[in-house]
């Protein structure tokens, strides 16, 4: 995109501010549907390889967030889903822990504003050690290494974000 920009008051029109040139990431094609009048979904269904702990055993969503990563959903039903990140579309998707919390900030990746509700939060030393994506708090980045055991950082089987998955436009 290429934007330039012309004030205007009430004592008239000023210089048009030199043109500034912005790229945004496209959407890899294999995740991106059609778009007809902003009506498609947002999400592919799209089978991937997990690393599974999940009440969830239906349909898998995916699409790419501003994270330059991949999110994926594997649905429980359309408001209650196992979100997972993956670097690649084609590798493994994997749990998200929270260092602070059980994950209610997490359904900022299924772009809701809201914190969600969780599944059964369990304490760290209750959970299997596993390799996953994990932060603290909302806007933080990721991070990759291990979760639960005696990590001190928690993940859950499901969440409900209050987002529709496949959900419209």
């Amino acid at each position: 995109y290429e934007f330039q920009v012309k004030p205007k008051n009430p004592l008239g029109e000023g210089p048009t501010s030199n043109t500034v040139a912005f790229s945004t990431e496209s959407a890899d094609p294999r995740v991106s549907e059609p778009i007809s009048a902003g009506r498609d979904a947002i999400w592919t269904e799209r089978p991937f390889n997990s690393d599974s702990y999940s009440e969830c055993k239906g349909k898998q969503y995916v699409k790419r967030t501003w994270y330059k990563k991949f999110v994926g959903v594997q649905l429980c039903n359309s408001l209650r889903y196992k979100i997972y990140l993956s670097d690649s579309l084609t590798g493994k998707f994997y749990n998200i822990g929270d260092q602070r919390g059980h994950g209610e900030d997490h359904c900022q990746f299924v772009d809701s504003f809201l914190d969600g509700r969780t599944g059964q939060q369990l304490a760290s030393d209750q959970l299997p050690t596993k390799e996953g994506y994990f932060r603290a708090v909302r806007q933080e980045p990721v991070q990759f290494g291990e979760i639960g055991g005696h990590t001190q950082i928690n993940y859950v089987q499901w969440y409900e974000c209050g987002t529709t998955i496949p959900g419209k436009w």
